[in-house]
């Protein structure tokens, strides 16, 4: 009897690979050759390995007693794979593509799992910051109240082409592919009439307002799910979910990078030849900030902990950017105190060292 290959080849990952690495790797591979989308002979042996080999490094457990026993166990019996948790599957995958790819590995009923849906959510940087309740307003479907989800007014009856399953196989050469019953369309069930009121949907449309909880620090792009508010099942299935994408609204002060905060703030030409104490915005209010004598512009100043929330603790940092504001327009008594700047400036290039080195440069490029 041929030996298994090892499982961490079957995924292309290292030994030590974390759950994520594990996780991409899984849904690459389970895409690549699932056999509706791929025609090779070999394809399905393969996804089932595929399949087996996730559902053995993804158990803390069994990936430990894996590592140490391989192929097999303590007690001399072989090791094997199993199938990952269907709940498992969906996270990885979302309810749409986990139906097309493992749907034939669970169903064993005519239930059917609801279609997730989703929406978007904004959200201040205050409320990034603080962690915000909020709520999202959605269109999704809802059982049919007269035929209870059903669909049908009348009883119907196991179909016979697939025996309830709703599901047939057929052989594509060498390659054994698991398809939509033809005659019941995947219900399992054929000879009822549709009810009249969902025209055998068994669902109506209803518009609902949910709670969503935005934790602190989360980022543009996050996905949040509310397990269970997506479409209703069918014959008994689990409703899908609803995917909350977070998008984050524009700040008139702040860019976010991370858990930092970036922002430019205008300061004179005085208080940058003297130094001074300016007012800055941050997330908690205005605080003072000192701008060191001969401060250049763009110099980039830090206020530690003045950020947003990191994940696993701590707080980012707000870097201020200072801008030298030139005045567009002078009095009399300031052009002439400028001008008098200017004349008695002539000469003392050591107390610019960036325009002492332009200089120095500009004369070694024309001698």
């Amino acid at each position: 009897m041929a030996s298994k290959p090892d499982y961490y080849s079957v995924l292309g990952v290292k030994r030590g690979a974390d759950a994520a690495t594990l996780k991409k790797a899984f849904r690459a591979l389970a895409v690549k050759y699932h056999p509706d989308k791929n025609p090779a002979p070999e394809a399905e042996e393969r996804f089932k390995l595929i399949n087996e080999a996730y559902a053995m490094l993804s158990d803390p457990q069994r990936r430990a007693a894996y590592d140490r026993f391989g192929h097999t166990e303590p007690g001399g019996g072989p090791f094997t794979g199993g199938t990952a948790p269907p709940s498992d599957l969906r996270d990885i995958f979302g309810g749409d593509l986990f139906e097309e790819l493992f749907g034939a590995f669970f169903r064993r009923s005519p239930a059917r799992h609801g279609r997730d849906i989703s929406t978007t959510l904004k959200l201040s940087l205050n409320e990034i910051a603080s962690g915000a309740t909020k709520t999202v307003t959605v269109e999704r479907s809802a059982p049919c109240a007269t035929c209870v989800g059903e669909g049908t007014q009348t009883k119907s009856q196991p179909c016979e082409t697939c025996k309830g399953g709703g599901q047939v196989r057929v052989q594509r050469g060498y390659v054994s592919l698991v398809q939509v019953c033809p005659d019941c369309k995947g219900e399992g069930r054929t000879g009822a009439e549709p009810c009249p009121h969902c025209k055998g949907r068994g669902a109506r449309d209803e518009r609902v307002t949910l709670t969503v909880q935005a934790p602190k620090g989360v980022e543009a792009g996050h996905k949040l799910r509310l397990d269970g508010e997506g479409e209703p099942g069918r014959r008994g299935g689990q409703a899908g979910d609803l995917y909350v994408h977070i998008e984050v609204e524009a700040h008139p002060f702040f860019e976010r990078e991370g858990v930092d905060l970036h922002a430019e703030v205008p300061i004179t030409f005085p208080q940058a030849c003297l130094g001074a104490q300016i007012e800055v915005p941050t997330l908690e209010g205005k605080v003072l900030l000192k701008v060191p004598a001969g401060a250049q512009s763009g110099k980039r100043l830090r206020l530690r902990g003045k950020g947003l929330p990191r994940a696993q603790g701590g707080t980012g940092d707000l870097f201020v950017r200072l801008i030298i504001e030139t005045p567009q327009r002078l009095t009399a008594r300031q052009r002439a105190l400028l001008e008098e700047f200017e004349a008695i400036s002539q000469g003392k290039e050591e107390a610019q060292p960036q325009r002492r080195g332009f200089l120095d440069k500009l004369k070694e490029f024309f001698d």
